[in-house]
């Protein structure tokens, strides 16, 4: 049994047992899964745990193919290094025209932008000075 199967195990074994079976009838009362609507369950379960890990790890940019395959062939020599980086891209500024990043913000949204910023910083200036008070506080008692 691997990881995911036992993961998917004690998943499924945590659910309320009526949750494994849905006939579809107004009275199901407390009918009890059969083992082989258990053991369906931890393969679906498991499955879904592969998938998700999987999905993940593409998302990461860290998937290195199926580990339990068996070893490929001696491969061809190693590819040429990649390119090198492309620079950054450059974000506007407000005295500026939009660089590449938004090409399409207005000046009322970058006015509008830099309104939320500032009340953003007062917000935060203010709520670090009712921290510090209120830890003196604190303190005092």
């Amino acid at each position: 049994m691997n990881a995911a199967q036992i993961q998917a195990q004690a998943i499924v074994n945590a659910r309320p047992s009526t949750a494994l079976v849905a006939s579809g009838g107004a009275n199901n009362g407390n009918k009890t899964p059969t083992p082989a609507q258990t053991q369906n369950q931890i393969q679906l379960q498991a499955q879904a745990l592969v998938h998700a890990h999987t999905q993940a790890q593409f998302a990461a940019n860290i998937y290195k193919g199926d580990t339990t395959a068996p070893a490929p062939a001696p491969a061809a020599p190693a590819p040429a290094p990649p390119a090198a980086r492309p620079p950054p891209p450059t974000v506007p500024t407000s005295t500026g025209p939009p660089g590449p990043l938004l090409p399409s913000i207005t000046p009322a949204q970058l006015t509008q932008q830099n309104t939320l910023t500032q009340k953003q910083t007062t917000k935060q200036a203010e709520l670090s000075r009712q921290h510090s008070t209120q830890l003196s506080a604190l303190r005092a008692k």
